[in-house]
């Protein structure tokens, strides 16, 4: 099969990405390309939080015990930044990839292109958006108030920060719900696909390598988002919990990607046990008459080469390379320990530079 998506699903897919949903839309419309449009979005966030901070009087740094420190609003306004900025660059860089696997997606269903291009759409078929949009808003806009007018982190007193810490917080909020609902409508749809239009050639078990990578991208966004996650709770260092949540993360991110991998293994062993009981039914049938039919007996050779090679194909659906990402990627989440180090670090010889 080329390697060329045929001209009238390519000119479909740039339609409907021009149509998909918000997160996904910023990119597209984007003149900038994907890496400047993500740095944008984070100074776009971080320069309405300086402004924020400035019209408030609020100091970025501040002396605690006789030593430099950030404020802790400042990191917490930093860590929304980050944290929204993130979501939606690691959503368009799965999507991404995704389209980039098109063609090998195409290799491995019935339906060929049309089939691929549908599993690649920027957004997911039936996916109820507004709905968890309006979950998120409520819960946004609850929590914000509960945490910034109610809680300890009281911002009452300087409204250019509340409103920018209501919008900041019901944003990432927001941007978790509408992705709950279009991962589960993702998942979905995939699995549908799969059972319908998924082709496993036992001799080319390779092919579906496509499957793991795309898991693992999955597993990889997780990773990723969770590290950054993490930063909120650095401040205190290394910690029983802060070790609890690392390992609980990779646990997490571990899973995501074998339940996929066992739904689709469980097809090739399905398909591998039908082709192998083909082959010893003929195998049985051809036995008897090797003893006065040369051709059965090269018959017979033939079958047994095959009914090994079935038997010795690969039943995951992912290549060494994934595998070996999918182990390197639980080291996202010690970047925030050295990011947090080299922070500290900085700020501490920048509060005794002479002014």
């Amino acid at each position: 099969m080329s390697a060329a998506l045929p001209d009238e699903l390519s000119n479909a897919l740039r339609a409907s990405d021009r149509s998909a949903y918000f997160e996904q839309r910023i990119f597209v419309l984007s003149p900038f390309g994907f890496p400047a449009t993500t740095a944008l979005i984070f100074v776009l966030l971080i320069g309405t939080l300086a402004i924020a901070l400035s019209i408030s009087n609020v100091p970025i740094l501040t002396q605690v015990h006789g030593r430099t420190a950030v404020e802790y609003i400042v990191l917490l306004g930093g860590w929304f930044c980050l944290m929204n900025t993130v979501v939606l660059a690691m959503q368009r860089y799965s999507r991404l990839k995704e389209r980039a696997d098109l063609p090998a997606f195409a290799q491995v269903l019935r339906g060929g292109w049309a089939s691929a291009a549908q599993l690649t759409e920027l957004t997911p078929v039936g996916a109820p958006l507004v709905f968890a949009t309006l979950i998120g808003l409520a819960l946004g806009i609850g929590l914000s108030w509960l945490f910034y007018v109610r809680g300890t982190d009281n911002l009452t007193g300087s409204p250019f920060l509340l409103v920018w810490f209501f919008f900041a917080t019901t944003l990432i909020i927001t941007l978790f719900t509408r992705g709950v609902a279009l991962t589960r409508s993702a998942n979905r749809g995939f699995r549908q696909t799969m059972d319908s239009e998924l082709i496993i050639d036992l001799l080319r078990i390779d092919r579906l390598s496509v499957i793991g990578r795309s898991a693992a991208r999955v597993a990889l966004i997780w990773f990723t988002v969770s590290a950054v996650m993490f930063l909120a709770f650095i401040g205190g260092g290394v910690t029983l919990f802060t070790m609890a949540l690392i390992f609980g993360a990779c646990a997490i991110g571990a899973w995501v990607f074998l339940s996929t991998m066992e739904y689709v293994h469980l097809k090739i062993r399905a398909a591998k046990a039908a082709e192998m009981e083909v082959l010893r039914g003929e195998i049985e049938t051809i036995r008897p008459r090797t003893g006065h039919e040369s051709d059965a007996a090269q018959r017979l050779q033939g079958l047994l080469a095959f009914e090994k090679r079935i038997a010795d194909a690969p039943e995951w659906p992912f290549d060494q390379p994934t595998l070996v990402r999918m182990f390197a990627s639980p080291l996202i989440l010690t970047v925030p320990w050295f990011g947090q180090a080299i922070a500290a670090t900085l700020v501490e010889h920048l509060g005794h530079i002479p002014g």
